[in-house]
């Protein structure tokens, strides 16, 4: 990057960092340069980072003019066949973004055959890319999808190119989170957002914790679901970068934020729901008494239970040392592991002379309902 032209540089920084509108304007400034001057692989690479940036802006139309451009500069014979192939791959990238399958394909297959034969191996890394990246999109293809890419990481241990592991790493990441098979994915993730810090990409780091925010949703680890995704919302603009702000928004929609911000536990007695706020939902399938010694700790926040008056309530019995010691000690147990993000160190269920009781901290939403007075 560094023997690239100033504006040239700036915009790939302005990119880089998720400052789309800037990185556009400045990208337009360094392709009227280029164009003048005939450097043609500079204003190729301009054209790229205007078009990236308006496809962060949700605003792929903008880019029409710039990629009519280039399929004249195409077709104007003054480009060699490495050049070629790179504007072939550009080009690619447009009717991609824009779901134009078919003709996008028609550039890729001409711009592999080009930058095999003028060995351009970055060019030819970044066409198979742009074609990994649409087998993604059906998992039908997802191994022609890898294929692609364990090709691809052939060819990138061979030059350094920073922005094109990310991208990669992150296709290999989204099939593995599709196919559930998370700990490669972790282990691609991971090792994507080292890549990603390392070299400064901001907008990826963000990209990166969106996709960890997936997996741990899917593994139930709700406490390191919310850290990641509200990471990633922090380290973005919602005006600079709307595509990918919307993306995460999607893995963490403002059902979960406002849970977050406001209630230890959401309700549906009905339905016999239970969310917790950092555990998230908790199954109380077939777990018909623990439901309703829930319910009752709940609704009577600060309220005394001792042995003799669980005995009685919940299983309508009079209380018989015996028979009821053990039992209550294993069901409190039970609840706990349901109820307690910390088992060693509970904060809901409470104990004291008088008997078990509910936190009357706690703050209890019930769906339907009006909020309950804890």
């Amino acid at each position: 990057m560094t023997n690239l032209p100033h504006l040239l540089q700036l915009a790939k920084l302005q990119c880089r960092n998720g400052d789309m509108p800037e990185a556009r304007e400045t990208a337009a400034e360094a392709l009227h340069t280029f164009a003048k001057t005939e450097q043609h692989s500079f204003w190729i690479e301009s054209a790229r980072v205007y078009l990236q940036s308006c496809i962060e802006l949700e605003e792929v139309a903008t880019a029409e003019i710039v990629m009519l451009e280039a399929l004249e500069l195409l077709a104007s014979g003054k480009l060699s066949e490495s050049l070629q192939a790179s504007v072939q791959t550009l080009i690619a990238s447009w009717f991609l973004a824009q779901g134009k399958a078919a003709e996008s394909q028609a550039y890729l297959d001409s711009a592999i055959n080009k930058a095999t034969h003028s060995r351009d191996l970055e060019v030819l890394a970044r066409a198979l890319l742009i074609n990994a990246f649409q087998l993604s999109f059906n998992q039908k293809t997802f191994t022609q999808a890898l294929q692609l890419l364990s090709k691809i990481e052939t060819l990138l241990a061979e030059i350094e190119n920073p922005e094109l592991s990310l991208i990669a790493n992150n296709v290999r990441g989204y099939i593995y989170i599709e196919s559930q098979q998370y700990e490669a994915a972790l282990n691609t993730l991971w090792k994507n957002y080292e890549t990603a810090k390392r070299h400064g990409y901001q907008t990826s780091i963000s990209s990166v914790l969106g996709e960890l925010a997936l997996v741990a949703r899917a593994q139930q680890q709700h406490e390191h679901y919310r850290l990641y995704a509200e990471l990633a919302l922090k380290g973005l603009n919602p005006q600079k970068t709307p595509r990918l702000y919307k993306r995460i928004l999607k893995v963490y929609p403002e059902s979960e934020r406002n849970h977050k911000a406001h209630y230890d536990f959401e309700i549906d007695e009905k339905n016999r729901f239970v969310r917790e706020r950092t555990k998230g939902p908790i199954d109380f399938k077939n777990q018909h008494i623990l439901f309703d010694m829930a319910l009752m700790f709940i609704k009577h926040p600060g309220q005394r239970y001792s042995k003799e008056d669980l005995a009685e309530k919940i299983w309508s019995q009079v209380y018989d040392p015996d028979l009821h010691d053990n039992l209550i000690y294993v069901s409190i147990k039970r609840l706990r592991t349901l109820l307690e993000p910390d088992l060693e160190s509970p904060r809901y269920i409470l104990r004291d002379r008088k008997g078990y009781y509910f936190n009357s901290q706690t703050h209890v939403h019930f769906k339907n309902l009006e909020e309950a007075p804890l």
